[in-house]
């Protein structure tokens, strides 16, 4: 999260002018980043006006308040540009003001001091610490003209023929730890493999870290290929030979996971995490809901917000070209003019417009929404383990364990399973309120029972394989 910043100018008492003139200290974590900001206040004529920095950066910008006032004790200020506003409470007697941060729906406590605040530690007790208790090895694996970087962990002192899988991250630009908000679930999830006997082979996106392509300009089916050729570049190795080579995708890696398995017959087995049973028009509009009114928002603007993406799927799939782009221009034009009022307070009709033309109008939007998970379970012999957290409101958990239910194939029925994990969010891990904003809080980067859970399914499917 970036922060540029504040002006004000509002009569102040004679008697708060000493006490709430000069800098003041704050250091807080939101959206899994430490922060510190510094806040200058200033009183001219019994008049206020304010400037924000960051003090930890290099050659810190200072930035000028819109609002800055205070009022009996109540301290608030805003930074119009950065959809920023602060609401606290200045307690004269210990030093400090005290309150919450909002920008753009999230919102975090802080509480400025007149000293200096250490930055925050983002505790984070599961990422791996060395030394690690077995190999990891760098890899190359070669789609056409794109080259996926990535890092194998692989077990010691295990069988000649363990396990190893191969991870496929959800939707937007990722790196092989597919980093999130302060977390590293992949490089969680291959450590924990690795100690239990199971290979892993994570890699950066196209376009992202060490990979070269491009990220942007891909497609639904690149994203399948870059994953199946990692698949073949580890079944192609010597080395691998006798070895059950899987694959794990999480939220929209899981539709990559499917198209892989498809593909390739040579997949011994798939696990689905937090991913679309159903289809991804559904799993979008559904969320389009859920994540808002989770959130807070009102019940007509989580309705009407599901409603733009109903009729942004309906253009999508009738149209192409500039006929689509133009049918769907017109009625964002039209939806945004029937906007709720809170919406129409936090955004203008162009960020609306353009954020949703960049998301969906284009070939991978068109792939997303078309795709539909029971067209590629019923041609997949290979056993899939599909688990869900209860909280999840990404990709909501019943409707698609149904689909994955309804929809595996005769050969693959036996030993797939399917598993609903209580009190886990998304990203598998325990949450409290359950909002996508909490995912920063959170110390925990994905649930140890889960990871039991796909290491128990693991040895049982890889065991009754060899015995065949």
């Amino acid at each position: 999260m970036k922060f540029n910043f504040l002006l004000l100018f509002i009569v102040v008492p004679t008697i708060l002018t000493a006490q709430i003139e000069g800098v003041w200290h704050t250091s807080f974590t939101v959206l899994g980043m430490s922060k510190q900001l510094d806040l200058n206040i200033e009183v001219n004529q019994k008049a206020l006006s304010a400037k924000f920095w960051e003090p930890d950066t290099k050659s810190p910008r200072k930035i000028t308040l819109d609002t800055i006032y205070i009022q009996n004790d109540t301290l608030r200020f805003n930074w119009m540009a950065g959809r920023l506003n602060f609401v606290g409470k200045h307690y004269p007697q210990g030093d400090s003001i005290s309150g919450t941060f909002e920008q753009s729906g999230i919102r975090w406590s802080s509480n400025f001091t007149k000293t200096i605040q250490a930055k925050k530690e983002i505790i984070r007790p599961q990422e791996p610490q060395s030394p690690f208790d077995y190999t990891i090895q760098e890899i190359n694996c070669a789609n056409g003209d794109v080259t996926l970087a990535g890092t194998l962990t692989l077990p010691k002192n295990s069988d000649d023929n363990y396990p190893i899988v191969v991870l496929a991250s959800g939707s937007g630009p990722q790196n092989r730890d597919c980093e999130i908000l302060g977390h590293k679930p992949f490089w969680v999830i291959a450590d924990y493999l690795a100690k239990n006997g199971v290979g892993c082979l994570r890699f950066d996106d196209r376009g992202i870290g060490e990979s070269t392509g491009s990220y942007s300009k891909a497609t639904l089916v690149d994203f399948g290929n870059d994953l199946n050729s990692c698949v073949t570049t580890l079944l192609s190795d010597p080395r691998f030979k006798n070895h059950p080579i899987g694959v794990v995708g999480h939220s929209e890696g899981g539709m990559h996971a499917l198209m892989a398995a498809q593909k390739n017959k040579q997949i011994a087995f798939v696990i689905e995490l937090a991913s679309v049973g159903t289809s991804g028009a559904d799993v979008l509009i559904q969320q389009q809901y859920l994540i808002p009114k989770k959130s807070g928002a009102s019940e007509e603007l989580a309705l009407w917000n599901k409603g733009i993406y109903e009729g942004a799927c309906a253009i999508l799939r009738k149209y192409k070209g500039n006929k689509r782009t133009k049918k769907l221009d017109d009625f964002l034009n039209n939806e945004y003019d029937n906007a709720p009022t809170e919406f129409k307070e936090s955004s203008t009709l162009l960020s609306f417009k353009l954020a949703i033309q960049l998301l969906l109008n284009n070939d991978w939007g068109s792939e997303f929404i078309q795709f539909k998970t029971k067209d590629y379970l019923k041609k997949i012999e290979a056993p899939i383990l599909v688990i869900n957290g209860s909280e999840d409101i990404q990709v909501p958990a019943k409707q698609s364990q149904e689909g994955f239910r309804n929809n595996f194939s005769e050969a693959s029925k036996p030993q797939s399973k399917i598993i609903l994990m209580e009190g886990l969010n998304h990203l598998f891990q325990t949450c409290k309120r359950c909002t996508v904003d909490e995912y920063g809080e959170i110390e925990e980067t994905f649930s140890e029972n889960a990871l039991q859970e796909m290491i128990l399914w693991i040895s049982t499917v890889c065991g009754e394989q060899n015995k065949r």
